[in-house]
């Protein structure tokens, strides 16, 4: 867990150093180098191959591209990326936005929503319905923010959330990013199925006092799962006017790497974040 809070501090810098550089108008590149630096690494140094996607790009989930030139115009900004400190490395993103307004507005609900999940995290918590719940959650954000006409239930039980939030809640966090036993039934080995319709999830076991998780909701216009839904029964339900506007955005994720005990969650992102402003 030393190595986990330390992990934690080096990626918090980067982000720091990375929305600033966004600010500044600079390039994914650039963003990318000012990450590098503020956390202290090279490439070979990071725990995984960073995302930093501005614009359109952030609705691709593994984004690795770095083109060098500035963009036009940067709209948005999600960064998955994370520090590394004797083998360990935290997992973080982070979205944004650069003027107020409808997506903006989104990450501030998808925020309220990721807090919201983390807060439940503890021992004895089947992982896979902290996933379902999430679902639901996004659902309401849907429909109250205009982007589809039907309930938060109807939305899960047709599949639509999942065209907005194509993978799974979150995995396991130790020596690897994504760590090994997500679906192990017991010491024995076995697996622990997952849900029916949402086959991209990476952790279905009863969360234990000592394990570390990641809880990383996104919200994404995907152009061609989109088309899927325009083509679907549900198109109807949908304003296509709306999808049209935020198309331009990409998407948002927002991933906090958390440690679960028997009470309250310590959520080692946020305290690393917190303890960079004091």
């Amino acid at each position: 867990l030393a190595q986990l809070r330390a992990a934690s501090l080096r990626g918090a810098r980067g982000h720091l150093a990375a929305e600033a550089a966004f600010r500044d108008g600079a390039s994914e590149h650039e963003i990318h180098l000012a990450f590098c630096a503020a956390a202290g690494h090279t490439d070979h140094g990071l725990p995984y191959a960073n995302i930093v996607a501005l614009n359109e790009h952030g609705a691709i989930l593994h984004y690795h591209h770095t083109p060098a030139p500035r963009p036009d115009e940067s709209r948005s900004f999600l960064i998955d990326a994370g520090g590394s400190e004797a083998g360990y490395g935290s997992d973080i993103t982070r979205s944004y936005a650069r003027d107020p307004g409808l997506f903006a507005d989104l990450i501030g609900q998808m925020d309220e929503l990721q807090q919201g999940l983390v807060a439940e995290v503890r021992a004895g918590l089947d992982y896979r319905e902290l996933h379902l719940q999430c679902h639901h959650r996004l659902g309401g954000i849907l429909q109250r923010s205009g982007i589809v006409n039907m309930s938060a239930e109807a939305q899960v039980e047709r599949g639509v959330t999942s065209v907005f939030f194509p993978h799974g809640l979150g995995h396991f966090l130790g020596l690897q990013v994504h760590d090994v036993g997500g679906f192990q039934r017991d010491d024995r080995g076995g697996d622990i199925p997952k849900p029916a319709g949402h086959p991209y999830l990476r952790l279905t076991r009863t969360l234990e006092p000592g394990h570390v998780v990641t809880i990383e909701p996104g919200l994404y216009f995907i152009p061609m799962l989109l088309a899927r839904l325009r083509d679907s029964a549900d198109a109807a339900n949908v304003d296509w006017s709306l999808i049209d506007r935020l198309l331009p955005f990409g998407g948002i994720r927002i991933e906090d790497d958390v440690h679960v005990t028997e009470g309250e969650p310590e959520n080692l992102s946020r305290d690393a974040f917190r303890t960079l402003a004091a």
